[in-house]
């Protein structure tokens, strides 16, 4: 379309509006505005940021506003991402302005307010309400938004307002709020320096033969342009990220740029150094540990050209990096790139979307590849290059299963130590010792490797003291008011705290329930391993990386470079300490409890498990001392165990898709899950029967018979954070299918103030 016919815009606008909105374009505007610029413009009172999605030459309505502001000198998002939005609008059946909205980041958004003012105080108020709106803006210092007054107030405001403003006590105004300053662009001195000691430091050694081969096929990719999705199925300890690096040095030799992305926060830090040995200061990085103004130098660097390499969490996938020519996820596995809230995404799948339309390859690299992706490479839709050896010949840790079901002497323990617990409780109030969570082979492999100065990494993957309190008399289990799990105990806190809201309440005293001397601690977490483990080791330097401990700002990473310093000799923690760290003074690891993820009721619990047994012993023995897992388990008949005792990826995924094809799940079906929520449990219950009922009746047309539609039924979790939840889930082969029959699902659906519908297209977490 020629700059002269850009007579209306159509523009996205971060709100659940279906469409993007038509504005027409100011003949100022017409020369300089493009398709991916951020643009202000008026949503009824207010002023917001959209994006300029397309042009049309024409409308059919009478009434169309004016664009009042253009923010950007070039777009903000390119062609690509443009139309990746457009895709990701259909497939996970969003709202086009909340796609949008989550690929800018809060700084780039702006908004305006109705703000009220306090002109004179001088003025005698007669009514009650009008004289409590002129104490809080006193109270306030003169200026309150009248969202916050009516949230406070409630109704009456409006017209208590209007008779201020009509005696001169008060001025309603509108205020642009966010997105810094209008049109601001990025200085080159803005930009941060890179880390100090890292420029030009670059560590290099030669490839094994394995990594030879996986980087030809990837680099000969690279030289012929154009898509294609490697899955780089590596044991742990084999150099994919040398493999990585090296791929996006072969990138910026055809003058292309590369992204990467990691499933956590926590594995940045140790990447990024290794980045900045090899690009210096041309290394951009994205994720939502970042401040605003730090997320904001960091996108203007990354749409200006100033970087070589991206990398990020999972909202890095929409880093505005010009010509892109190389995608890298990193432990593609991970359920960390599946988005659960707003629009619902999966990063790995938008990467490889992102290649498909940006005409680049994209290379996913794990030990434990997801069951689907492995299945892409069995139907040739994706490439397998394998690293089957560590580097420099290392062998992998051997793994012992330790059966708890015949485990005498650990219950012997228990039992003493419940007879110290309670005798400790007499004495001085609520104070509980931890029971044994240690079985003696692991205590004695935890004495041997502290004496030969190695270190130890404990897993457990529940944190806290104790998974809840009870009280052996009545039988009490404190438990949330706001969601259906009982409440977690923490010892240093003195507190049992819901894991999912938030709620706390101090525990003291005697049992709510009968009154009897107090609530024992059952089950376990990180803070009870913590605390044994400082008994069975008095004197090892001790640490435990947690949510509970990495909370504030920077500690996480404070806590890894501890560690890999081999300034902490034992580290228990959860999740976050099974990915990607490489530090090779590890020669044991122990897992608690390998059972907690066995029991879900979902049907990749296998699959999860397996995948963080094998990642959580990867940890072991990278360095030149050969590495030991010991992992405990009531249930060690369990299929999985023979393979993750032979590191047997292959094995383990063929006797998975035997389970999955028999049941159709994933990858041999698609799902979409359909939850509804809302204040009264009724009404929700209601709800989600009707809307089955409607489902069935449109699944009688032809092209709906092959969805089978599963529920309704409550969540596993039913009330989470004071809202009830129930589910239903499609199955079937044909994504087009699921995809119209979900889509038909809103229109079933009857919207109301107390409950709400989500659409989650391939969900990850059932829960």
């Amino acid at each position: 379309m020629q700059d002269g016919q850009k007579r209306f815009a159509r523009i996205a606008i971060p709100f659940p509006l279906e469409e993007p909105l038509i504005y027409a374009v100011p003949p100022a505007l017409q020369e300089g505005l493009k398709a991916g610029m951020r643009v202000l413009v008026p949503l009824g009172k207010r002023k917001v940021t959209g994006v300029v999605v397309d042009f049309v030459a024409q409308t059919s309505l009478k009434r169309v506003k004016e664009i009042l502001a253009l923010l950007d000198e070039k777009p903000v998002l390119d062609a690509t991402l443009l139309k990746l939005s457009h895709w990701m609008a259909q497939y996970y059946l969003s709202p086009v302005g909340e796609v949008i909205a989550a690929m800018l980041p809060p700084s780039l958004r702006v908004e305006s307010q109705r703000v009220a003012a306090l002109r004179s105080d001088e003025v005698q108020v007669a009514g009650s309400l009008e004289k409590r709106i002129v104490e809080e803006l006193k109270e306030k210092k003169g200026q309150v938004s009248v969202k916050g007054l009516a949230r406070r107030f409630g109704g009456g405001l409006y017209r208590a307002l209007n008779r201020l403003a009509a005696m001169g006590v008060v001025e309603v105004r509108e205020s642009v709020r966010g997105g810094r300053r209008l049109g601001r662009q990025l200085t080159a001195e803005s930009a941060p320096a890179p880390a100090e000691g890292t420029l030009g430091q670059q560590s290099r050694w030669l490839l094994t033969s394995e990594q030879d081969q996986a980087l030809d096929a990837i680099r000969g990719r690279l030289r012929r342009g154009g898509f294609e999705v490697f899955l780089l199925c590596g044991v742990t300890g084999s150099g994919k990220t040398e493999v990585y690096l090296r791929a996006m040095e072969e990138a910026g030799r055809t003058q292309k740029r590369s992204l990467i992305l990691v499933p956590e926060i926590a594995l940045t830090p140790q990447l990024t150094d290794r980045l900045r040995e090899r690009f210096g200061d041309r290394v951009g990085v994205l994720h939502s540990g970042l401040t605003p103004s730090e997320r904001w130098v960091q996108w203007w660097r990354i749409l200006r050209g100033d970087v070589a390499v991206v990398v990020g969490a999972r909202s890095a996938i929409f880093a505005p990096v010009p010509e892109l020519g190389l995608i890298v996820v990193d432990e593609e596995h991970d359920p960390s790139y599946k988005q659960d809230e707003g629009v619902r995404y999966q990063a790995r799948d938008l990467a490889v979307m992102r290649g498909k339309l940006g005409g680049c390859p994209v290379l996913l690299g794990s030990a434990t590849p997801a069951v689907e992706s492995f299945e892409n490479c069995r139907q040739d839709r994706y490439r397998l290059v394998e690293l089957t050896q560590r580097v420099e010949q290392r062998l992998l840790p051997r793994v012992d299963v330790v059966d708890l079901r015949l485990d005498r002497d650990r219950d012997r323990d228990r039992d003493r130590d419940r007879d110290r617990d309670r005798e400790a409780r007499g004495r001085s109030g609520f104070h509980p010792k931890s029971l044994s969570v240690f079985s003696p082979v692991l205590k004695e492999a935890l004495r041997e490797n502290y004496a030969r100065g190695q270190q130890s990494l404990i897993f457990l993957n529940r944190r806290g003291f104790a998974s809840f309190l009870q009280c052996r008399l009545c039988g009490l289990v404190p438990r949330c008011p706001h969601c259906s799990v009982s409440l977690t105990f923490h010892l240093k806190r003195q507190s049992a705290i819901c894991h999912h809201c938030g709620y706390l309440e101090r525990v003291s005293g005697p049992c709510p329930g009968c009154g009897s001397e107090g609530l024992s601690p059952m089950g376990m977490g990180t803070e009870q391993v913590e605390e044994e483990l400082r008994r069975l080791l008095p004197d090892a330097r001790v640490a435990r990386m947690d949510w509970d401990t990495t909370r504030k700002r920077g500690s996480q990473e404070r806590l890894i470079r501890q560690w890999e310093r081999g300034e902490i000799d034992v580290l228990v923690g959860t999740q976050m300490i099974t990915k990607g760290h490489d530090v090779s003074g590890v020669t044991l690891v122990g897992v608690i409890l390998a059972d907690l993820s066995l029991n879900l009721p979902d049907f990749r619990a296998a699959e999860r498990t397996f995948q963080l047994l094998s990642q959580v012993a990867g940890r072991a023995g990278r360095g030149k001392e050969p590495g030991r897992v010991v992992i405990q388990t009531y249930a060690p008949d369990h299929y999985i165990f023979p393979y993750v005792l032979s590191h047997d990826y292959k094995g383990f995924f063929a006797s998975e898709g035997e389970f999955r094809c028999a049941l159709n799940y994933p990858p041999f079906s698609r799902l979409v899950q359909l939850r509804l929520e809302g204040s009264e449990p009724g009404e929700v219950r209601e709800k989600a029967k009707i809307l089955a009922a409607g489902l069935r009746r449109c699944q009688r047309e032809p092209n709906q018979q092959e969805v089978e539609i599963l529920g309704p039924a409550p969540a596993p979790i039913e009330k989470l954070r004071g809202r009830y939840r129930w589910q239903i889930l499609l199955k079937g082969r044909e994504v087009s299918s699921l995809l119209e029959l979900a889509g038909q699902a809103r229109g079933l659906f009857l919207q109301s103030r107390s409950s709400r519908l989500y659409i989650d297209v391939d969900p990850y977490h059932m829960l």
